[in-house]
């Protein structure tokens, strides 16, 4: 099994405007975009605009994507444009995993999971968080369908449905993270719904 870095870990970002570089070195909070659908899902029109006002006002820069067609993996900047493309066919393996992070329900504190992906190339890393599990196994099978080694060391593949999530994932998280660089618990700011 591929040990991630702590490091990859410990710089674990949310707000920079820079995501794109930002994956290369830590799990960074990004959409994902497989099959036309993307990760997670925006909210409805009508609060669209709502959102990227308060993103302007708070000074926060759009969110990035990563895209994954039936070939390439793409990464999107905050302006929409693509600043990478790679062939899936290069990954030489992908680890998907899970974080506990600290998020808010009704204002009380919790701890919810979020997925991470580990992309491991010859020449970098790529390392992605996303707060919803459902494109996972579009994103296995199409790694598979490529010759790419795929690692679930947390049976992602067994989880019911994204909403069962954190009671799936915490009845044995901790168990699971012995001999890697997993943290027990994550608290960071990225707990906005989505992220």
């Amino acid at each position: 099994m591929y040990l991630i870095p702590a490091s990859a870990f410990k710089l674990t970002t949310s707000f920079s405007a820079a995501k794109a570089t930002d994956m290369e070195k830590c799990f960074t909070s990004m959409r994902i975009s497989v099959d036309g659908e993307t990760y997670p899902h925006f909210p409805k029109k009508g609060n669209g605009e709502s959102v990227k006002l308060a993103r302007k006002f708070l000074g926060l820069p759009a969110i990035s994507t990563i895209e994954f067609t039936q070939d390439e993996m793409k990464v999107y900047d905050q302006t929409n444009q693509v600043v990478e493309t790679k062939k899936i066919a290069d990954f030489q393996l992908v680890q998907f995993g899970v974080i506990r992070k600290m998020g808010f329900a009704a204002r009380v504190p919790l701890l919810t999971c979020a997925m991470t992906m580990a992309i491991v190339t010859k020449e970098k890393n790529y390392y992605v968080i996303n707060s919803n599990f459902t494109p996972f196994k579009a994103l296995a099978n199409l790694f598979k369908a490529q010759g790419v080694t795929v690692e679930d060391p947390f049976d992602i593949t067994s989880l019911p449905d994204n909403e069962k999530r954190d009671e799936y994932f915490n009845k044995d998280y901790e168990d699971k993270i012995k001999g890697t660089n997993y943290p027990i618990s994550y608290g960071s700011n990225y707990s906005i719904k989505g992220f």
